[in-house]
């Protein structure tokens, strides 16, 4: 009797030992995990500065980004009325008010691209690689989410040059079979960065109201040089410049419809817009073979803006596996100016589907899941008058699960982007993209409560 009494209290004590430790292991993951997101938001901002080379970005903001992350980069950008307890959606706010009780995620995010450049006959190519994005989201109460994230607004990176020979016939200095060569060099650099505070709230089953607020700030910094083969002629040099920062605000709603394996989502966003207090400089100067100043003009330029812009999608789930979804938008840029140019409205359409053929299973690949999409763009800005390219992208990728001893819901999403750039005019660059975009979801159980029984 008194050994199997001892028994029971070693036995007793064994698993009050056993549940400390592992409330100590849970303990030390999450302070861990505080470690890693701390030093993550540290060296942020410098990882933050994508690669890129494009001429185009010479005009209007540059390369727009968008709040795609990894799962919508797959569908073709679509989804304004995605929701998902497991993923983080920037598209919609509403979309915020769908994550679970204890869900704490963490979705981070880069690619790898390949840029061919073809104009009349002549090609080149660029390799570049992007940190993109960085965002968090987790419940505060019930029906309510909060989302935090981190990402580009617009990108800025080109350099390249255009030379001619000019004859002299006026000037007795020049024979006429001599020539000066003249060589444009347009250099430039910069973009604008968000980061995104936003909240979803779900007062009633079906529906759902969300807000963002972002901070934009950055610079961009455009040079187009004139130089001459003949050293005693001078040079020009005009830089456009501007330090910008303001907050824009947007919002969102979506509508849940159908029972049982049937369901269909509305969904539709709203950005205010802002307009930026920051002022722009054009500054014009003349320097002659000894790099000294002659004279120099400087300008000052219309206020930046962020147009306000309108966006509406759907979709359509069956049975938690089959998504399809499409989106359709508009963003005001007629109604801005970049550097005294006008910009132009751009339109937006997009179409995504998700499969998934088990949701329970024990067949790894049966779990993936499968995703597709294509997308259009108008421009945002003209060239010389005429209409900048229109974009055309094409996706494909996968989530693959990742199942360990206690996280069975964290994801990895790989796609890859094809782009194409189509000039609207003859003699324009015409730009392809080959994009591969890596991201991880990490959903982990935050505050789950301790128990010892």
């Amino acid at each position: 009797m008194l050994n199997s009494a001892k028994s029971i209290i070693f036995a007793k004590i064994f698993a009050f030992v056993q549940t400390k430790e592992t409330g100590f292991r849970q303990l030390m993951r999450k302070k861990i995990s505080l470690l890693t997101l701390f030093t993550l938001m540290t060296l942020l901002p410098a990882a933050a500065e994508n690669g890129i080379n494009s001429p185009y970005t010479r005009f209007g903001f540059g390369q727009l980004a968008s709040y795609e992350l990894g799962v919508n980069k797959a569908m073709g950008g679509a989804g304004i009325a995605l929701r998902n307890a497991n993923q983080i959606n920037l598209l919609n706010p509403a979309s915020y008010s769908s994550v679970d009780t204890l869900t704490f995620i963490m979705d981070i995010g880069a690619s790898l691209q390949n840029t061919n450049f073809a104009e009349n006959g002549v090609k080149k190519n660029a390799r570049n690689a992007s940190f993109d994005y960085l965002a968090f989201q987790y419940r505060l109460h019930k029906g309510l989410g909060m989302t935090l994230a981190f990402m580009p607004y617009s990108n800025v990176g080109y350099s390249y040059s255009q030379s001619e020979k000019v004859y002299f016939d006026d000037n007795p200095l020049y024979q006429d079979d001599e020539a000066v060569t003249i060589t444009n060099k347009y250099k430039g650099e910069g973009g604008l960065h968000s980061a995104i505070v936003g909240l979803g709230w779900m007062p009633f089953k079906w529906l759902s109201m969300g807000a963002n607020a972002s901070y934009i700030y950055g610079s961009f910094d455009h040079y187009i040089y004139n130089q001459y083969s003949e050293n005693t002629i001078n040079t020009r040099t005009k830089q456009y410049t501007t330090e910008l920062s303001g907050v824009n605000f947007d919002f969102g709603g979506q509508l849940q419809f159908g029972k049982g394996k049937h369901k269909v989502t509305l969904g539709a966003t709203y950005s205010l817009g802002t307009k930026f207090k920051d002022d722009a400089y054009v500054v014009d100067y003349v320097v002659n073979s000894s790099t000294s100043a002659l004279s120099s003009d400087t300008a000052l330029c219309k206020p930046f803006a962020v147009p306000s812009s309108l966006g509406a999608g759907l979709a359509y789930n069956y049975d938690g596996r089959l998504t399809v979804t499409a989106d359709f938008g508009l963003s005001q840029y007629g109604s801005v100016y970049f550097f005294n140019e006008p910009g132009i409205d751009r339109y937006h359409a997009s179409l995504g589907v998700e499969y998934i053929p088990e949701l329970i299973t024990r067949k790894p690949l049966r779990r993936w899941r499968y995703r597709a999409g294509i997308y259009a763009n108008t421009p945002s800005y003209t060239i010389n008058g005429l209409k900048g390219p229109n974009e055309y992208g094409a996706s494909i990728g996968v989530g693959i699960p990742v199942i360990n001893g206690w996280n069975n819901r964290t994801t990895v999403n790989i796609s890859g982007q094809f782009i194409h750039l189509r000039p609207n005019a003859p003699g324009m660059i015409t730009e392809n993209y080959m994009r591969l975009n890596i991201s991880v979801s990490f959903i982990e159980n935050w505050f789950t409560k301790w128990k010892v029984n």
